[in-house]
């Protein structure tokens, strides 16, 4: 079976994480997704360690499997006439340059919609296209902070801290995923694309969520929990006897449960602790209550018994130990792409299951410029041609993203 997406053409123009990673989401559905890189030397991630076998970014990998790699000079006139012929005949354009940066090479919506009325044009930015700032840089730290966002997380009284994860640009690279999918739905009733836009601070805002309305509702800005959070407790990590757990306790049933597993069921009818709002009111009383009980014993016992108990309790799993764990390997939410000149390259599967029309990884992630010839053909331009554009520096062919790096 072929993915829900297959048939759609999709030209990603886009660095780093929030356009790639809507570019593989695609391309997992079954999109056939070319990405257009910088001929001398691709993505910026490509550069980014560690490295596969030397070679290839970890990073870039991350976002960039189940695409065809192009490098073509945009800035030339002979490399945006290809992208032109290639933005023609697509569905769909993904793009994350700063402002204006296409329209100067004449690839901007506009002139791309005139070319191609049915394109679903998406333009991921940093703050959007109005606005004082919207010709400055941004990337995912810069705009954890500049959103909110990292004044809400890190230890009360600490200092600020980024999430672990890239959640500004991974953010913005779904809600775009999101956006195109919509406008693909509004065009097969009208026959027409447009152009989606969304941003890195959009998305952060939107993903701020109870902590927005929090704030909307109370007046008053939310501050640093550390791993807890305003609205519950336990809901939490505590340290034990020998590792973290984590107690995420969000109902009163759940919290009688709790008293039960940890040998305190009169606490279940305290009133200090019997419902939510009592709890959060006590909060610093009763975490400190409970981070001494759970230094009695080694996290795996405590895991033990609040599971049997109905709670919902885990240890603080690092990566290493996650990627192996049973419930990952039931659900085969890890696999391995065979990448040439590589090997076995284990990563995330495609995380949505579909009855009838299966996503998958389609192909590897690319070596820059690996499948430029052969798009090229399939443009109708002949064999001499091609030559001269890779001589005239228009188009880059296969070569490792970096020369080999000791590890």
């Amino acid at each position: 079976m072929t993915g829900p997406l297959h048939g759609l053409k999709v030209i990603e123009i886009s660095v780093a994480m929030a356009g790639p990673f809507c570019g593989m989401v695609l391309g997992d559905l079954g999109a056939d997704v070319v990405k257009i890189e910088r001929a001398d030397r691709g993505d910026d991630s490509r550069d980014w360690p560690p490295y596969f076998a030397g070679t290839m970014s970890h990073y870039f990998a991350s976002a960039n499997r189940s695409k065809r790699s192009l490098a073509l000079d945009l800035k030339s006139g002979a490399g945006a006439g290809i992208a032109k012929q290639l933005i023609a005949g697509a569905d769909i354009v993904i793009e994350n340059y700063r402002l204006g940066a296409l329209e100067r090479a004449g690839l901007g919506y506009a002139a791309m919609a005139e070319l191609n009325p049915r394109l679903v044009y998406c333009s991921i930015s940093g703050f959007g296209r109005t606005g004082p700032r919207r010709h400055d840089p941004a990337n995912d730290l810069f705009m954890q902070a500049f959103s909110g966002g990292m004044s809400i997380t890190g230890e009360a009284g600490g200092a600020p801290a980024k999430m672990g994860i890239s959640v500004a640009d991974i953010g913005a690279g779904m809600f775009a995923a999101v956006g195109i999918l919509a406008a693909l739905s509004v065009r097969h009733e009208t026959g027409r694309g447009q152009h989606v836009q969304t941003s890195l601070l959009e998305g952060q805002l939107s993903m701020l969520s109870y902590h927005l309305m929090s704030y909307f509702a109370s007046g008053d800005a939310p501050r640093r929990h550390g791993s807890g959070t305003q609205f519950g407790v336990p809901y939490q990590a505590f340290p034990t006897a020998d590792e973290w757990i984590v107690v995420a306790v969000f109902n009163d049933s759940m919290w009688r449960s709790c008293c039960a597993a940890i040998e305190r069921p009169a606490w279940a009818d305290d009133p200090r602790f019997s419902t939510v709002s009592a709890r959060v009111a006590h909060r610093e009383l009763l975490a400190a209550e409970l981070t001494e009980i759970f230094a009695t014993r080694p996290a795996a016992a405590w895991e033990e018994v609040m599971v049997k108990a109905g709670v919902a309790c885990t240890l603080v799993n690092p990566i290493d130990k996650i990627v192996d764990h049973p419930q990952v390997r039931a659900g085969a939410m890890i696999t391995q792409v065979d990448v040439p000149g590589i090997g076995p390259m284990p990563m995330a599967d495609v995380p949505i299951d579909f009855s009838t029309t299966p996503g998958a990884i389609v192909l590897p992630p690319p070596r820059l410029g690996e499948h430029s010839r052969s798009i090229l053909r399939g443009l109708g331009l002949g064999g001499d041609t091609v030559d001269a554009l890779i001589a005239a520096g228009v188009v880059g062919t296969t070569t490792p993203a970096r020369p080999p790096q000791p590890e």
